[in-house]
């Protein structure tokens, strides 16, 4: 029901789809017992956009490896602490230290989020966190770490325990002596205490030989305990002395706990801003866990659960579903054979939408969309389930009935073995008008059945979806697998026949029903067999792409190598010919040397000038680096050129910032203006060739750099960018997944540097979301 904006969906409900008990999987994860109260809260909202923005960035910061939660976070249990405080109660010195710790976890907490880059929500969850330096200071200040109270804590204490100090020695000097003096009357040598109070143990046969207080007698009485007169007042001191120490304790306690509880209604929201985080935190473990993504509600009233595993099925058996209610159909009819997972299918879609609207990952591929329900009703007989016994018809009826009034077009209604529980004619009757009725109501529904008259029905009405679960009548086992579009079979003379029922039986049984029914079965049952093979082959056509895909990607990153170790030889060979010419001029100064010294004729000397400069010009014509010393030249797309350096003629075929892209017979360079030559060629030396053609045919405006780094993805996308600029595209798609989102703001800036790109953004929920960033040139 909605009441004041939140969706409440009717504790029964949560419970017949499992909800509590996937909170419960998930509060494995869950640091404090606060977090998990909190846990146990959360139920849908009509809106839990915020909730779910502050999952998925935490769920990046997990993936980051960042921490943020400290190892000591239980600390922030001091709930029935607090709640001594509301009493009016003093909290002793060991519950103040509690109350210490969790504050310097709200401190450390703010630290930690403050330093997180890319949450904004989560910053905005913590943003009224208090400092609480003052109480923790002072706390620290009073109370040592093994819980006793300091002597610091006050001028009056620290006196107090001096001057106790002082009388306890004096009291043992006295001791010492009474002892020495008396030793004979002492039943041993030494002073003991009783009740707080210094006592000799006396000889029963020299009591009247000690005057003072009788504390005990020993059990045998061989043994008195005499307080003597002269350590009365003493002891008197002593005591007077701990109580007024006890009374400056209790002082300093009230004090303290006084400070704690102008701010307790702070605190108490603070810790419950913690334990809100640590749920956040747990959801978050979940997710890594179970391979499980932030679906957002959509707008449109469509349901499609993509590789959806229900949570509460081991992860090593769980069988992965697609279950597809397009938003111009009302319901889906799910049928087929029992135990075949029918009913696991339908929860899977409440349970799913009830955690989404509670703020829970769904373990289901990132692209599945579910709308936001305001009610979900459902009706489940679940024989499965070993907690309950089969419903009777009427209490599938009171269901129904209540489904039907509750109906419109922001609820769901979940009905299992619709039509049965009575005759089969009745009920396939009951169960069509039902439906019909949910249809006018405009709600969305999800029915099972194995009743052939809705099977018919469904796969005639065009504002239904029908779907089946398989099964294989070869293993008489279910595969719960689902096949959209196909009606189910029930397979009821297969499975007879391969558990040995007489053929002469099984005829008669045929003959009972009619050929018509048979005839609609085996119908069914070539339908959903030739639904099968259709899907292995997609199966095996999508593994087929993923191998193209994986080939081409391989063949791309060894066409980048290649054309990178290109440039590297180039590289290499201007290195060699710099040496070489420097050493052709070390050899020519060594000549004209040796024709000084050795006054040789001027011919070799001309001839050593004459090589000196020809080897120069080539120098002046390779400096290209200098690019200071170079004219500038006006270049454009479609121009012939050669580097300065070089021999090899190619063409501009695009601009990059004020660099030109020059494409070498295949291999393409990035050059600045000065490091070109405009040559004219004659048409039959170089023939013209239509880039534009060439490029027209990028068959897909997409790129995928998930998995990537920026680097590793940077020449990627301008190689993209090249393509698609050239190309009948306008607008392309990088596909770099959600994560940490570092590479997407890498992405971002390279894009941001690029002129070609007119604007840039992130995907819509149909685009892919913040998964996918959309390019316009």
């Amino acid at each position: 029901m909605v009441v004041g904006g939140v969706s409440k969906i009717e504790v029964y409900t949560l419970e017949r789809l499992d909800f509590d008990k996937v909170v419960g999987l998930v509060q494995q994860f869950v640091f404090s017992s606060t977090g998990k109260s909190f846990l146990r809260k959360l139920l849908p909202t009509d809106n839990p956009h915020r909730e779910l923005e502050m999952l998925d960035e935490i769920i990046r910061v997990l993936e980051s490896g960042q921490e943020i939660i400290p190892s000591n976070f239980s600390s922030i249990d001091v709930e029935e602490i607090l709640q001594k405080i509301r009493d009016g109660k003093v909290l002793d010195a060991e519950e103040l230290l509690k109350v210490s710790s969790a504050l310097l976890t709200i401190k450390t907490i703010k630290k930690n989020v403050a330093g997180l880059e890319q949450s904004p929500s989560i910053k905005e969850l913590v943003k009224p966190l208090s400092v609480y330096d003052e109480i923790v200071s002072d706390i620290h200040r009073c109370i040592g770490e093994d819980g006793s109270v300091r002597d610091s804590a006050s001028e009056r204490l620290k006196q107090l325990r001096i001057e106790y100090r002082h009388t306890l020695e004096q009291l043992r000097r006295k001791a010492e002596s009474f002892v020495n003096l008396n030793r004979v009357y002492l039943q041993e040598p030494v002073a003991t205490l009783r009740d707080g109070r210094q006592v000799f143990p006396v000889k029963a046969t020299h009591r009247s030989q000690v005057k003072g207080i009788v504390h005990s007698v020993s059990s045998s009485a061989a043994t008195y305990f005499i307080e003597p007169e002269e350590f009365v007042p003493v002891n008197n001191t002593l005591r007077e002395l701990r109580e007024q120490e006890q009374e400056e304790i209790n002082r300093i306690l009230r004090a303290l706990t006084f400070k704690v509880f102008e701010r307790l209604e702070k605190i108490e929201q603070d810790i419950q801003i913690l334990a809100h985080l640590d749920t956040l935190h747990a959801r978050g473990i979940f997710a890594r866990r179970y391979n499980a993504h932030v679906i957002y509600p959509s707008e449109e009233m469509e349901i499609k659960l993509m590789v959806a595993r229900h949570p509460l099925i081991d992860k090593e058996k769980v069988v992965p579903v697609d279950i597809f209610l397009p938003k111009d159909k009302f319901g889906l009819v799910l049928t087929g054979p029992n135990t075949g997972g029918k009913t696991v299918s339908l929860k899977t879609v409440g349970l799913f939408c009830c955690m989404m609207m509670a703020g829970f990952p769904l373990p289901c591929d990132e692209n599945s969309v579910l709308p936001s329900f305001s009610k979900i009703v459902i009706d489940v007989g679940d024989e499965q389930d070993i907690r309950q016994s089969l419903s009777t018809f009427s209490s599938h009826v009171t269901n129904i009935v209540k489904a039907l009034e509750l109906a419109d077009e922001k609820t769901l209604v979940l009905l299992d073995e619709l039509g049965s529980g009575t005759d089969p004619v009745e009920g396939a009757a009951l169960a069509l008008a039902v439906i019909q009725k949910l249809k006018d109501s405009c709600c969305k529904f999800v029915v099972t059945t194995h009743l052939t008259p809705i099977k018919i029905h469904a796969a005639s009405d065009e504002k239904l979806a029908t779907a089946s679960v398989e099964f294989d009548p070869q293993t008489l086992k279910p595969t719960f697998r689902i096949l959209m579009g196909v009606p189910g079979a029930s397979h009821a003379f297969e499975i007879a026949r391969k558990l040995g029922m007489d053929e002469s039986v099984l005829e008669t049984a045929q003959r009972f029903i009619g050929q018509e029914y048979v005839d609609v079965e085996k119908t069914i049952q070539r339908y959903q067999e030739q639904s099968a093979l259709l899907r292995e082959k997609i199966e095996e056509l999508e593994n087929e792409r993923k191998k193209i895909a994986q080939i081409r990607a391989e063949y791309e990153h060894k066409y980048e190598e290649l054309k990178r170790k290109r440039i590297e030889e180039l590289d290499d060979e201007l290195k060699k010919m710099y040496a070489e010419i420097k050493e052709m001029k070390k050899q020519i100064d060594e000549t004209i040397s040796s024709v000084k010294k050795r006054s040789q004729d001027l011919e070799t000397l001309k001839a050593a000038a004459k090589v000196f400069e020809r080897q120069s010009k080539t120098v002046r014509e390779i400096k290209m680096n200098d690019e200071s010393s170079l004219p500038a030249q006006i270049l454009e797309v479609g121009d012939t050129v050669r580097l300065r350096n070089g021999e090899a003629v190619g063409r501009i075929v695009a601009t990059k910032g004020t660099r030109f892209i020059v494409d070498f017979s295949g291999i393409k360079l990035e050059a600045e203006p000065r490091t070109l030559i405009k040559v004219s060629v004659e048409k039959k030396e170089q023939p013209q060739v239509d880039f534009h053609t060439v490029y027209s045919t990028l068959g897909k405006p997409e790129i995928d750099v998930r998995g990537l780094t920026v680097d590793e993805a940077e020449p990627l996308i301008e190689d993209f960018i090249d393509k698609l600029v050239l190309s009948d595209f306008k607008i392309g798609y990088v596909i770099h997944g959600k994560g940490t989102g570092r590479l997407a703001v890498g992405i971002w800036e390279i894009l941001r540097r690029d002129s070609r790109v007119k604007k840039y953004r992130f995907g819509t929920s149909n685009e892919g979301g913040t998964g996918v960033t959309v390019v316009e040139v």
